[in-house]
């Protein structure tokens, strides 16, 4: 795959049964100051990836808060503050983040990985830099939530509840809790 081309889902599929096979963790992050698409779409695929047996580490820039309203999301427990994260980790997915600027202190690990092994990069937003080794922007998509739900049909892991409500939330933030243009009957599906 081209550095700065698009893959559609089954690429990234590939690419992280790929990585799984290779026994390395699955370092996941998303944007500073998360909302509710980026948390929510980060935090499923790592419940995911835990309800399959995987190594996986989730985190985001400091400040390492969320807004009050996402509080209840389930999964904020299984976060790692920037300090834990891998230092060299050779699978990255990051999500809901168009650039590597967005990810300041994180931004690191992910330019080792993108050199050394995988930056896997989903997203929605046409302004994406396609930053990644892999680079999975659905701008069709009406959240990066919806770019995950694919990813883990693809790869055949059934949804957990908790994985489920994380999806969710995701929706509801970018579809303006479902007033958007984006609503599409493909949403509510």
């Amino acid at each position: 795959m081209n550095p700065g081309a698009d893959a559609d889902v089954r690429v990234a599929a590939d690419a992280i049964r790929s990585c799984i096979a290779s026994g390395g963790t699955l370092a996941m992050m998303c944007h500073v100051s998360p909302d509710g698409d980026a948390l929510g779409s980060m935090l499923a695929l790592h419940h995911l990836a835990l309800s399959q047996g995987l190594d996986s580490v989730a985190s985001f820039p400091n400040p390492f808060s969320v807004a009050a309203h996402y509080r209840s999301v389930p999964g904020l427990e299984l976060l790692s503050e920037s300090v834990n994260f891998p230092a060299k980790p050779t699978t990255v997915v990051t999500f809901d983040c168009g650039s590597l600027g967005r990810l300041v202190e994180l931004g690191v690990p992910a330019a080792f990985a993108r050199d050394h092994g995988q930056l896997i990069v989903l997203d929605h937003h046409a302004t994406n830099d396609r930053y990644g080794s892999i680079n999975v922007v659905d701008t069709r998509a009406a959240a990066t939530a919806v770019v995950v739900h694919a990813l883990a049909g693809e790869l055949g892991w059934p949804l957990t509840r908790e994985a489920a409500i994380c999806l969710y939330i995701g929706l509801v933030t970018d579809t303006g809790r479902f007033q958007f243009s984006c609503s599409d009957p493909a949403v509510f599906e």
